[in-house]
């Protein structure tokens, strides 16, 4: 007589074990981490954090754990517009979408073309991005301060030319949100940070969030971020004494209590939480006032992320099936780490029952191995008066290609492309590659270049002049 077989059930993973899984790496007692929360139907079912919060003094992450969360604030400066436009009392001077942000902003005056709050909000305003600006002229990011007079009074202020006519196309550019808020100071007579306290943050019960305005600030409960080294870890914080685009502070559980809002209609009321939902086609066809909206294999999304020094950060909704992840990391993710789009899409999955396409490599352009005549032609000095920096121009040591060198960076090497045209890699951190177009006069000589970022787009027609 045969002996039937018992068949052994397939033990089933729990949703917390498996977003364990994906976190394990960094679940540590000596490596920084993340601290998560997922929200299904606007209730919180998942708050966790992993690894440390201050590898100094052995602090791990909580949920409670205070983050800088980098561009996570643009949708907090934005509600902050929205709310001056839809309370009039909190105005002293009636404002919208389509008001031209010269009259706010004296020193945009350099600037010919009306340009709209609506506009910044909707990074189609053309106008160039701070960081962008500040690697160009010398800064380097984390380790020399930004301040607000640095992109106000210096970049802003000098600034003659555009990366194209308002409202033609969409260029990310953290210029349009440190503008945002200076309308906010200028419109309610209190700064950024104050308002979104009052208005915002205490309403809405997010006790441990704010907007940091100078770097020096203490911030209890921080943590604070790191990059990796070969030997493990190096703190690596911002610089940033600044509002608007950055700089905000504040945890998981506030984050949820932030997006539990949308559901509710709040804080803003359905005009101006609609309004930060909606693109601005077609020139902005997936950016609302401050977050990105998108369909993806089939799900409407919702969602910012912010990359600063040692911190990553990102909030993503899923609408229709009223699914959030809120994500907050003291690690400076790059290649091969996987970055914060990918890892909240994971954790979303296990909810969703389903998996998303990875995100699309950034495009890159080749050296041609064109072999250009004359290579000493294209040496001089070089001058920009829009970022008031001067860019020398010289034969490398033994004489076989051109570098531009510039204050505090390292020289970058021209690498030919055609006639009169080179790529340059790794310039900065925010512009990984450009194009440099040289421009000559009726007689063939050089009288400067022209420089285009290939990668991110934003950075277009920009000129230096050859000095004589």
């Amino acid at each position: 007589m045969k002996t039937a077989k018992k068949k052994t059930a397939k033990k089933k993973i729990s949703p917390e074990k498996k977003i364990d899984q994906i976190f394990a790496q960094w679940k540590k007692p000596n490596s920084p981490g993340f601290a998560i929360a997922v929200s299904k139907a606007g209730k919180v079912i998942f708050r966790k954090g992993y690894g440390m919060a201050d590898l100094d003094h052995g602090l791990a992450i909580t949920p409670s754990t205070v983050f800088h969360a980098a561009s996570l604030s643009k949708q907090f400066t934005a509600m902050a517009i929205m709310l001056l436009i839809t309370v009039p009392k909190l105005a002293t001077t009636p404002i919208s979408l389509d008001t031209d942000v010269h009259t706010l902003v004296p020193q945009l005056s350099g600037i010919g073309q009306p340009i709209t709050i609506g506009q910044m909000l909707h990074h189609i305003s053309g106008i160039r991005d701070q960081w962008v600006l500040a690697t160009m002229a010398g800064w380097r990011l984390s380790d020399d301060v930004v301040t607000r007079d640095d992109v106000i009074e210096r970049f802003v202020a000098r600034s003659k030319t555009l990366n194209f006519d308002p409202g033609d196309q969409f260029s990310y550019s953290n210029t349009n949100y440190t503008l945002a808020g200076e309308v906010v100071k200028k419109v309610s007579g209190m700064s950024l940070a104050a308002f979104c306290d009052r208005y915002i943050f205490k309403p809405l019960k997010m006790a441990r969030t704010r907007f940091v305005e100078t770097h020096g600030e203490i911030v209890n409960h921080r943590a604070y971020g790191y990059m990796p080294v070969s030997a493990g870890w190096r703190v690596r914080m911002p610089n940033y004494d600044l509002t608007g685009p950055t700089n905000l502070h504040t945890t998981v559980d506030d984050l949820m209590r932030w997006d539990r809002n949308f559901d509710h209609m709040g804080v803003g009321g359905a005009v101006a939480l609609t309004a930060m939902q909606t693109p601005a086609p077609p020139a902005a066809p997936t950016y609302g006032l401050g977050l990105f909206v998108e369909y993806e294999d089939g799900h409407r999304i919702v969602e910012h992320n912010g990359r600063d020094a040692g911190y990553r950060s990102h909030l993503i909704r899923f609408p229709d099936q009223k699914l959030s992840v809120a994500l907050l990391c003291n690690i400076a993710l790059d290649d091969p780490l996987p970055s914060t789009w990918t890892l909240v899409r994971q954790v979303a999955a296990v909810y969703l029952g389903t998996s998303f396409a990875p995100m699309a490599a950034e495009p890159t352009l080749a050296a041609s191995g064109f072999a250009p005549a004359g290579l000493g032609d294209y040496r001089g000095r070089f001058y920009s008066d829009e970022i008031d920096a001067t860019y020398i121009l010289k034969f490398n040591s033994n004489e076989s290609a051109v570098q531009v060198t510039r204050e505090k960076y390292p020289p970058t090497t021209l690498l030919p492309a055609g006639p009169d045209f080179f790529i340059m890699k790794d310039f900065s951190i925010v512009l990984p590659q450009l194009l440099v177009q040289f421009n000559r006069d009726a007689q063939q000589k050089i009288t400067g270049f022209r420089l285009d970022d290939t990668v991110g787009g934003r950075l277009s027609n920009f000129h230096f002049k050859k000095m004589q």
